[in-house]
């Protein structure tokens, strides 16, 4: 379909393989907004035959808000930051916001709201929550950054505001990170950044926030549940977290934390990374030792200690050295 000819406020960006169900649950939550200064760029991400025809369907009663950009078939795909990025390239909006395949919007103001403030205040991030569930129904609480307002002063002004400015260091007080799914970004700023790191096929929804975050001029936070996020179940080998093991995402996380020490422009975001960096070092050397690799272990647990010292640390590091000379008995 062919998009409109002027340029919208926002571009919504659907990156999706082989969920057509799913797909076209997500793509009505977008369609139901009550903003209709949007376009839909849906990037179908090489499905398979058996999901062409569902597809095919519903591109051809798609309204005419909605492209699609249809990619080769791969294996696994050309993975979901290749995607975004490519709805980005193709995207005539001022304002680019991300919603997974799997995953619905619950709030339709939340684009009417969110261009109101962005517009008052000329924010180029604008940053709102979502609620976790399960597959089995069960909600996850504090996952995001639904925390924000329990870590300020109970005599802040802003606590009595739907929408309110935050800076970066308040933001990185939250114990989670925002999910794409609930941030609205300037495109000029998108692109500024990088864009999504194609490299990674975990978690990159923090590499991206922590780069955003460092270098975003006007922050808004609003405290509405505006998604839903289905946690992808472990048992399901289609999802692109469950065909990851444990290992590998942590090393994901590593890189991460890696990349944000080499490249942060602001203390506080250099200081999220290092924390980060010492929690993935520690559960990667824990997760080694649950594998009985106790050398392996104890060269990450060694460089968990070089970040930052501390005495159960060291004695629980020094136990798993003596069981590393034991097993090359």
């Amino acid at each position: 379909m062919s998009l409109v000819n002027e340029s919208p406020f926002f571009t919504v960006v659907i990156p999706t393989r082989n969920r057509p169900v799913e797909f076209a649950a997500a793509l009505n939550s977008v369609l139901s907004q009550t903003c209709n200064d949007l376009e839909v760029i849906v990037v179908n991400d090489g499905t398979n035959a058996a999901n062409r025809e569902a597809y095919n369907k519903i591109e051809a009663h798609s309204s005419h808000n909605v492209s699609f950009i249809n990619l080769i078939e791969r294996t696994r795909g050309h993975g979901h930051c290749f995607a975004r990025n490519e709805g980005v390239v193709a995207s005539k909006g001022h304002f680019i916001c991300f919603l997974d395949d799997d995953d619905v919007w619950i709030d339709e103001q939340f684009l009417s709201r969110a261009k109101t403030q962005i517009k008052n205040c000329n924010a180029d991030l604008f940053i709102a929550n979502q609620q976790a569930i399960t597959h089995d129904g069960k909600e996850i609480k504090n996952v995001w950054v639904e925390d924000i307002p329990s870590t300020f002063s109970p005599s802040d002004p802003r606590l009595k505001q739907e929408v309110f400015e935050i800076n970066r260091s308040e933001l990185l007080k939250s114990k989670g990170f925002a999910h794409q799914n609930t941030c609205i970004v300037e495109k000029q700023l998108f692109e500024s950044v990088g864009g999504m790191d194609e490299n990674m096929r975990y978690e990159p929804d923090r590499d991206i926030y922590w780069r955003l975050l460092d270098n975003a001029a006007v922050i808004l936070y609003d405290t509405n549940t505006v998604a839903l996020h289905n946690v992808p179940n472990k048992d399901n080998s289609k999802n692109a977290s469950t065909q990851t093991n444990r290992l590998e995402k942590l090393l994901f996380q590593l890189r991460t934390a890696n990349k944000g020490l080499l490249f942060a422009k602001n203390e506080d975001i250099f200081d999220s990374c290092k924390h980060f960096k010492l929690y993935t070092l520690k559960h990667i050397a824990t997760e080694l030792v649950q594998k009985s690799k106790y050398k392996k272990a104890v060269l990450y647990a060694k460089q968990a200690l070089a970040i930052k010292f501390s005495i159960k640390w060291f004695l629980w590091t020094q136990l798993i050295k003596i069981k590393a000379l034991g097993s090359e008995k």
